[in-house]
């Protein structure tokens, strides 16, 4: 009886993957079409939202991108919300924005209604908060890695990254941002090749310097690259998601001397951060609260953050 629950949840689960991986250029060309919603989720506020007013007069702004855990931009991680406070407190001249949801070009939530779906991943949510892990859970994991290949897609990426920058805008926008003030884009997981995909279509409209911090990133050689002043990537030599941008984007191959990616790292626009021991999540990933030796994980990255924030970090 439980083998058979087993494998209907399992069968269940493939169909579901695989209607969501053949549907996953379907929501960036309704979007195109107009036919999608465009509202992002106001009805769950944020902390960024509440102090927008309040630090209008902010001098630099950052746009934090969650990974592919992500269902929201009302969600975050309980490690990425310790470490987002932490900014908030060594940085307190700087607006942090966490309020973005990065893997819909309308920056519509997984948990937002009408959208296809959505009952599963509220489902599916409901078990994640219960702590209760299923394969089930890993639905929403490849859904979002399936939206990171269309933004890093030379068919379909133009119009996601045009979407995921309307979307970074319009919460910079709300959150009092004016034209010259510098901004940084952290982008963890597949969140940083949402930032890079987007940053074509931000320089040109907010006119300001503008900066992406890769953690962990699992990133192509995006076009949008020439448009960042700089990226800073950090990534671990115990994390094998990140190792997998370098393999299955040949154009960040070494031999790939034309690309955007190597071009990038030539003239110094790409800064990479190797960090010892880290894995991609969990208590030793980027974000990892528990001290191995004399500090966490975060505890030594945030000192790394702050430095190119305010334009101190060398690479390492």
């Amino acid at each position: 009886m439980i083998a058979t629950l087993i494998f209907i949840a399992s069968l269940f689960a493939a169909l579901a993957l695989l209607v969501t991986a053949a549907l996953s250029p379907i929501e960036t060309l309704s979007w195109w079409a107009g036919w999608t919603e465009r509202e992002i989720e106001d009805d769950e506020p944020t902390d960024a939202d509440n102090e927008a007013t309040a630090d209008a007069g902010a001098t630099h702004y950052v746009v934090y991108l969650s990974g592919i855990a992500s269902i929201s931009g009302a969600y975050l991680q309980p490690r990425e919300k310790a470490f987002i406070a932490a900014l908030r407190r060594a940085c307190p001249d700087v607006k942090v924005l966490d309020n973005v949801f990065p893997y819909s070009p309308a920056g519509l939530p997984l948990l937002a209604s009408p959208r296809l779906f959505d009952r599963l991943w509220r489902w599916v949510q409901k078990v994640k908060l219960q702590g209760r892990a299923t394969i089930l859970e890993a639905l929403i994991n490849m859904r979002n890695v399936f939206q990171v290949l269309i933004s890093a897609d030379h068919r379909y990426g133009p119009i996601f990254n045009q979407g995921a920058a309307d979307v970074i805008e319009r919460a910079l926008r709300d959150a009092g941002f004016r034209a010259g003030a510098p901004v940084t884009i952290i982008g963890y997981s597949g969140g940083a090749q949402v930032a890079i995909g987007a940053a074509s279509f931000l320089k040109s409209r907010l006119e300001t310097p503008l900066e992406v911090i890769s953690v962990g990133g699992v990133m192509a050689s995006d076009p949008g690259l020439h448009f960042v002043d700089r990226l800073h990537h950090f990534y671990g030599s115990g994390d094998n998601f990140e190792r997998l941008g370098a393999i299955f984007f040949p154009e960040r191959w070494s031999a790939m001397g034309h690309s955007e990616w190597n071009a990038g790292k030539r003239d110094g626009r790409i800064v990479l951060h190797k960090r010892a021991g880290i894995k991609h999540a969990g208590p030793r990933g980027y974000f990892g609260r528990i001290k191995f030796d004399t500090l966490s994980n975060s505890e030594k990255l945030l000192p790394d953050i702050v430095d190119i924030i305010s334009g101190d970090c060398a690479p390492s």
